[in-house]
């Protein structure tokens, strides 16, 4: 008995084993250590989310009950094992809202009438299904469960139900519900389209354990698709605005592409960790940079996506159009594929965001990548297509060729990718002006870097590639192995900080710097303009902002859009509504006659009160925390209550804050303040200073917005810009002005504070969540002391805090409750070590 269910019997005995899913003792022993293996490179690379991790655990335990089991329990299962990963990852009441909605649609598709009237049905059912995620219809008990559910439907239904009308095999209701639920899913809304009809034939048509094996590989492939996916997004990336010269441009094309590998990455993990319950499915992608064509790129990439789009829609249009001819019946379903691929883009974008996604990128994107593969395929139709079976031995001619076509094939899809991420066509068409910058060496690295790989990855090699694995030879199956528990042990090994430490401080870094999921520079500024510009166009699936936008409900503390702020029509553009009130989850917002987040004050501070006026942005505000629980109100209180003396018996902390505001704003903000006669004006500053004067300068230049004040007019002219410049060109000639025209903003500040006998303190107050915006941190305290200011450093005020309990969300870095208190206690320490400079009478103050 024994030996049957490990597979130690006769060759007919084995044969059997394969149909029954047998693993021998040994390699079920070694498949469960290197998932122990998989599972802590997980954790040191903190790969996707915690979640995911507690999803892998799961389905790794799930594992080593599962290979054990006879082979009819083992489907309920993992169906079993699929719905407690729903539970794990989100909670009970969103589980049976999602197992709920499935069930009803999985159950309108069998339902005993004809198919048009499932169809119709079915249509009915996905309009009620848009007014919900549309918010035609109120349900705000759904809000959490629609990328998952759209992830797992939106596509997954239409194979589904397609199968049903062209498939005549027998429905198992087990199998069914294991292809809607399958256990990934949980995790990413970002899912690949499984075909049914491959999803049910290749269930354990293969060795057992060889099929886990393969799956143990792939995953471990996406983990390092994942890693080189960092290392691109945190430091390869550039703004537009930074490509100034062609080593710069070849950098921005390259980085731009290479995001993709976040997208080929999941999906291995994904398909890999199938693999585990016998799932045999295809591979996702097939080294799709080594595309040698137009036509090759399409069959590499996404391979799950070309095949949906070709089974569903593709060969039934063929067919239709027959009549006039193959060749311009391919060409037109071709043409209409690709149009209907920009569609759906479309369609799963609103399923997963709720909103509609129309951008032009998009639409050319397709079309022109429609177009030149019916130009390639006309070319193959009628020149032939070189195959990669049953070909001669390759030639150094053959391999030099092959190599050339792949090398000018990648970079057009570089360029064509560029246009599809860009902000806007015109930043697009600004791009190309690097052009004009110096030639130096530096622009013959990427060039030289991706020849040279693809001239290695084209190099000829024995075996096929997406074949059973029982049919690789034993010896080239070792080394596999091999090759894969090294691999396991290097990263993990090279993951330990007193490993990698021992590497130089530049690779200690960059490996530090991969250890976690976070966002980069880029990313960052865009998260930080959603809240306040709400430019959540995060247009492309492959983006770590994606995932985050993903996770934000779609009415997130949304009180811009109920009143609270209101345009002025000069420099500063916007300001709070006065008298506004406002009942957020998390506390009341309410807003002074004077239009301040503040308790009302009267214009004339009262007699011996010493006043503080705060300028900042919506952290300084309390975005997201109640009236009394900001920082200001928390410091305000306690000064009154431990610091009062003879000399100034209360003080007034009048907060002028505004959620948005960037460093020039903040000159229009102190020209309000100061009409309130404060003693003190203090200026927080929040990161990323040099950045976001730059870019408000450029912004309002291009708005037309006359500037008030006459060194940033200078610097405007200076640079020589002017409104007619799109954003990309506006901030690359702005850009060697930043340092001029943060020190032109700090300045105006001190002279203005002090010229009304204040004294002007600048407050650094860090973002919660580490990231390159630090870079600028030095240089911005550096300006804000040559200006004059009395400088307080917080930048470690959230040291060793676990940021989950400082933050309002995953989505949402601003400091909640517990991050103001933090704050507001450490603000009071250091206005106590300063006060002697700070807290002076009225009549010093001009002197200092």
């Amino acid at each position: 008995m024994t030996a049957m269910v490990f597979g130690k019997a006769s060759d007919a005995a084995a044969r059997k084993d394969v149909a029954q899913g047998g693993i021998g003792i040994r390699e079920y022993v070694l498949i469960l250590v290197q998932l122990g293996l998989l599972t802590l490179l997980l954790r040191q690379f903190q790969i996707e989310s915690a979640a995911f991790l507690r999803l892998a655990l799961l389905a790794f335990c799930g594992f080593a009950v599962h290979a054990l089991l006879p082979m009819r329990y083992r489907l309920a299962f993992f169906l079993a094992l699929s719905l407690a990963g729903i539970v794990l990852v989100l909670d009970i009441v969103n589980s049976l809202w999602i197992v709920g909605i499935g069930l009803g649609l999985i159950g309108i598709s069998h339902l005993p009438i004809s198919f048009r009237l499932r169809g119709l049905l079915l249509l009915c059912a996905g309009a009620l299904l848009v007014a919900l995620r549309s918010k035609w219809v109120d349900a705000p008990a759904l809000d959490a469960i629609w990328p998952i559910l759209g992830s797992m439907f939106m596509f997954r239904l239409i194979v589904y139900f397609y199968d049903l009308r062209h498939d005549k095999a027998p429905v198992s209701p087990v199998r069914t519900l294991a292809y809607f639920f399958m256990l990934p899913n949980a995790c990413f809304p970002l899912f690949p389209v499984v075909d049914y009809k491959a999803f049910r034939r290749n269930y354990y048509d293969d060795d057992a354990y060889r099929t886990y094996q393969v799956g143990v590989d792939w995953m471990l492939r996406g983990v390092v698709h994942l890693i080189l996916y960092r290392y691109v997004y945190y430091h390869l990336t550039l703004a537009p605005a930074e490509v100034t010269e062609p080593a710069q441009l070849l950098q921005y094309l390259v980085a731009n592409f290479l995001l993709y590998l976040r997208v080929s990455g999941l999906f291995h993990l994904i398909v890999g960790m199938l693999y585990l319950f016998g799932f045999r499915l295809p591979e996702t992608h097939n080294r799709y940079l080594l595309a040698s064509s137009f036509t090759d790129f399409w069959r590499r990439i996404n391979i799950y996506w070309k095949e949906f789009m070709q089974r569903i829609f593709y060969y039934p249009l063929v067919f239709r159009f027959r009549r006039m001819g193959t060749t311009r019946a391919m060409v037109l379903a071709t043409l209409l594929v690709f149009a209907l691929t920009w569609f759906l883009h479309a369609y799963q974008w609103f399923w997963l965001r709720g909103t509609v996604l129309l951008v032009w990128q998009d639409v050319l994107f397709w079309v022109i990548l429609g177009a030149v593969v019916v130009v390639n395929s006309l070319y193959e139709i009628k020149y032939g297509r070189e195959r990669s079976i049953g070909k001669s031995d390759q030639t150094w001619r053959s391999l030099g060729l092959l190599t050339l076509k792949t090398f000018a094939t990648f970079w057009f899809i570089c360029v064509l990718w560029s246009f599809w991420t860009a902000d806007s066509l015109s930043g697009w068409l600004s791009l190309w002006s690097a052009l004009g910058g110096p030639y130096t060496f530096d622009a013959l690295l990427y060039p030289a870097i991706i020849l040279a790989v693809i001239l290695v990855g084209s190099v000829e090699r024995k075996g096929l590639r997406n074949t059973r694995a029982s049919t690789q030879d034993e010896g080239s199956w070792r080394r596999g192995r091999l090759v894969t528990v090294v691999a396991l042990l290097a990263l993990i090994s090279v993951s330990v900080e007193a490993v990698h430490q021992q590497l130089g401080a530049k690779v200690a870094t960059a490996i530090h710097s991969l250890r976690s999921g976070h966002l980069s520079r880029l990313d960052t500024a865009k998260l930080e303009r959603g809240y306040y510009e709400n430019l959540l166009s995060v247009d492309r699936f492959n983006s770590q902002l994606w995932e985050v936008y993903t996770k934000k409900p779609a009415n997130w503390l949304d009180v811009q859009n109920a009143g609270l702020k209101r345009f002025t029509g000069d420099f500063a553009q916007t300001e709070l509504v006065p008298s506004f009130v406002s009942r957020t989850p998390y506390g009341t917002l309410s807003v002074n006659r004077w239009g301040m987040r503040d308790q009302d004050h009267e214009r004339t501070p009262p007699p011996n009160t010493h006043r503080i006026a705060l300028l900042g942005a919506s952290s300084v505000m309390g975005w997201g925390v109640g009236d009394g629980e900001t920082f200001e109100a928390l410091v305000e209180t306690r000064l009154n209550k431990e610091h009062a003396t003879v000399a100034a018996p209360a003080y007034e902390i009048l907060n002028f804050a505004v959620p948005g505001y960037q460093p020039p704003q903040q000159l229009m903000a102190l020209d309000k303040a100061l009409t309130f006669a404060p003693n003190v004006v203090v200026y927080v500053a929040t990161g990323r200073e040099l950045s976001r004067a730059t870019s408000y300068l450029a912004e309002v230049v291009r708005k037309k917005i006359e500037i008030p004040f006459g060194p940033l007019r200078d610097i405007v002219a200076r640079a020589g810009l002017d409104a007619s410049m799109d954003e990309t060109t506006g901030l690359r000639r702005l850009e060697p002005f930043s340092i001029d025209i943060l020190l032109a903003t700090y300045q105006r500040i001190v002279d203005q504070t002090r010229a009304h006998s204040a004294v002007p303190v600048f407050v650094f107050l860090p973002q919660v969540r580490e990231g390159s915006w630090q870079e600028e941190t030095p240089e911005t305290l550096r300006l804000a002391k040559s200006a004059g200011f009395v400088v307080i450093d917080m930048s470690d005020v959230y040291k060793g805090q676990d940021i989950a309990t400082i933050r309002l969300a995953e989505w949402d870095d601003h400091p909640n409750r517990r991050g103001h208190e933090l704050i507001a206690s450490r603000l009071y320490d250091e206005l106590q070590k300063k006060r002697e400079t700070i807290f002076l009478p009225v009549s010093r103050a001009s002197k200092n």
